[in-house]
């Protein structure tokens, strides 16, 4: 059975979340599993 873990969050991207995101993709690239690790809540 699918479903999705009740502590994901949903909808739109906190400003602080999307600084993260840049700050990670500049330093490691397209290695997005590694980034995703240092967002909690998120996949």
């Amino acid at each position: 059975v699918n479903y999705l873990h009740p502590g994901l969050k949903h909808g739109r991207m906190s400003p602080q979340e999307e600084r993260i995101i840049i700050e990670l993709h500049a330093r490691w690239g397209n290695r997005w599993s590694r980034i995703a690790r240092r967002l909690p809540g998120r996949t």
